[in-house]
């Protein structure tokens, strides 16, 4: 005896209850939770099967026992317990069979002797345990009730069989469905009061047997979400997920409601729908692909466009080992979308340019613009084929119309220095053939010839102010300097005859080590460098002018820049400044940049930049 006292920590005498699952076996309650079960504390036991307590010969005793199909109220049982700590010891037991409750099991805490093993209980003592039986249980439902009530989504609990009454319903149901319990009493009224359609009851209660069966059977512990629509009491529609799991012969059912989710599903639903039916009727290229990169929808014109259907590209990953079949050009098109999500991963717009091998194998030329939505990204495809077409062959049009220009410009500046050069050497030779013959008449008149000698006197003057002009013409038309002395002795000679014909002082500086330019370059220069100090002469109302000549990196630039008083670059627009625009194509026949700034009282600014050629004597000493 004094063993067993300290085996079990309880009282000899006392009996320990203990509430069992009829199906599964396991321990859900025991009373009083302070007990000890052959050893181990009562609140460890909860959750195992009370088969693990017994030895196997008291396992097939207490399941034949549960296996007859006509049971009494109580069976009294002597069961051998063990357990890991403790030798088996047999104890006396009662198995309570309440319709609708858990198994109860009362275990006496006394051993039983063999000898007396199969002796019958003292008077009395069955009606003690069945009031403590049935103690515990209303106290389990009751903490049952209190945990149900406290739970914040609906909760009802019906029987299986027919009258398959409601045995009760949670606050939060009456809360949510204005049903009480008294307006539902079983399953029948519940079908007539929430569904107005007795067909689709019967449909949903179909897949709600199968379930059931499936849970009894054991394949599962509780069910699949259900979606069903009901009506309130008040006749509002809510849309709902319902779950059940079985206990015995009781059905516990569990209600979601996803009324707002179904109506952001729908809305959602319609405005793709009504995306879709938009996107039919533009004859832009639509592509859209989920965040897994599946691909949710094509419109024509991308059919159309590029000849791939959804079956073609089923995936985004899909589609980019079609449309760039260059492993480089792929790459470098997904490290571009990679860089954009990370840049924008929420809202993003960007603009990119491919080119794109369509199904018939052709290439075209595409411009993307992509958004990144919620769950899916919306890519726009503009083909600029025949817009990047047109652009090449525009540019190539202004190429050769400068190549034409360049041309007719180099035959003008020929043509310029043929004349310039006759000028001076044919007509200026006979010019002074001309002086020498006045100067011999002179000189053989004799000295009573007054009048004779003074015209001819006056003749020569007119001749050496023509020769003067003669000289002038031959080099407005092309100054010998520039192709004896070059460039900067050109821009220096021009700076110096500028001050003495207007009385503008004009300060030029060359900052070139060893100045290499091509006969292109050096005509053009020079011929903007006029242009640029006859404006200034014209209109600009300046008194100085400062120019400079330098290198900057790979590129020969000339800065012209007076103290005028300027004008406003928004009034040129339209005007017919043929001046500035000549400065302008010059810049562009030699590959170079115009650049022109001026702001009324601050005078203005040009520069005119171009590449420094390498010439062939630079090549060789490479």
């Amino acid at each position: 005896m004094g063993k067993h006292v300290i085996a079990t920590n309880n009282p000899p005498g006392d009996v320990i209850l203990v509430s069992i699952a009829k199906k599964t076996g396991i321990i859900n309650a025991i009373w009083p939770m302070e007990a000890r079960l052959h050893g181990v504390a009562g609140r460890k036991c909860i959750g195992k099967k009370i088969l693990s307590f017994l030895t196997p010969e008291s396992k097939a005793v207490f399941k034949s026992t549960l296996a007859k199909k006509s049971k009494p109220r109580d069976t009294r049982l002597s069961l051998e317990f063990s357990s890991k700590k403790l030798p088996p010891i047999t104890y006396t037991c009662s198995v309570w069979h309440m319709r609708k409750q858990p198994l109860v099991l009362v275990i006496h805490n006394q051993p039983v002797p063999e000898a007396i093993a199969a002796e019958q209980p003292a008077p009395g003592t069955a009606f003690i345990e069945r009031s403590i039986a049935e103690q515990l249980i209303r106290e389990a439902e009751d903490k049952f009730r209190r945990i149900i009530d406290k739970i914040t989504m609906p909760i009802a609990a019906y029987e299986i069989e027919p009258p398959k009454r409601f045995l009760f319903i949670n606050p939060k149901f009456t809360e949510w469905f204005g049903y009480t319990i008294e307006d539902i009493p079983d399953i029948e009224r519940w079908k007539q009061l929430a569904y107005r359609s007795e067909a689709y009851f019967l449909e949903k209660q179909r897949e709600w047997r199968d379930e059931i069966k499936r849970i009894q059977n054991g394949e599962k512990r509780e069910s699949h979400p259900f979606d069903i629509t009901i009506y309130c009491k008040d006749g509002t529609p809510k849309d709902l997920e319902m779950s059940f799991t079985i206990d015995e012969d009781l059905c516990y059912i569990t209600f979601n409601d996803v009324t707002e989710k179904n109506a952001v599903t729908r809305a959602l639903q319609a405005n793709e729908e009504k995306f879709r039916n938009i996107s039919e009727q533009l004859p832009i290229p639509i592509f859209v692909f989920d965040a897994q990169g599946e691909t949710r929808f094509l419109n024509n014109a991308f059919i159309e466009t590029f000849g791939y259907t959804k079956e073609d590209i089923p995936t985004r990953l899909n589609w980019l080992n079609k449309a760039y079949p260059d492993v480089h050009v792929r790459n470098h098109v997904i490290t571009d979308y990679e860089k954009e999500t990370k840049r924008h991963p929420e809202k993003s717009r960007s603009v990119s340019q491919y080119d794109v091998r369509c199904k018939d194998g052709s290439v075209k030329i595409i411009e993307f613009f992509m958004s990144m939505g919620d769950k899916n990204v919306y890519i726009v495809a503009n083909d600029i084929s025949g817009k990047v077409k047109a652009e090449q062959e525009l540019k190539q049009s202004h190429r050769q119309l400068r190549e034409l220009s360049s041309h007719l410009e180099n035959i003008r500046e020929e043509e310029r220095k043929h004349i310039s050069r006759e000028i001076h050497d044919e007509l200026g030779q006979q010019l002074t053939l001309l002086k020498l013959d006045l100067l011999q008449m002179s000189k053989k008149l004799p000295p009573e010839e007054q009048e004779v000698k003074a015209q001819l006197e006056q003749a020569d003057q007119l001749l050496a102010e023509t020769m003067r002009s003669v000289r002038k013409i031959a080099t407005q038309l092309r100054p010998s300097i520039l192709d004896n002395l070059g460039l900067v002795s050109a821009l220096e000679w021009q700076s110096r005859e500028f001050e003495k014909n207007f009385g503008i002082r004009c300060i030029f500086e060359s900052l070139l080590p060893e100045p290499q330019f091509t006969t292109n370059q050096s005509n053009a220069l020079f011929r903007i460098y006029q242009e640029a100090l006859t404006n200034v002469a014209r209109h600009a109302g300046a008194t100085q002018v400062d120019a400079v000549l330098s290198q900057e990196k790979n590129r020969i630039v000339l800065e012209i820049r007076d103290n005028g008083k300027g004008f406003r670059m928004e009034n040129m627009t339209g005007k017919k400044t043929l001046g500035l625009k000549g400065m302008h194509e010059r810049a562009l026949m030699i590959d170079g940049d115009f650049r022109l700034e001026s702001r009324p009282g601050e005078g203005t600014y040009i520069q005119v930049s171009t590449p420094i050629f390498i010439t062939n004597q630079e090549i060789t000493q490479l």
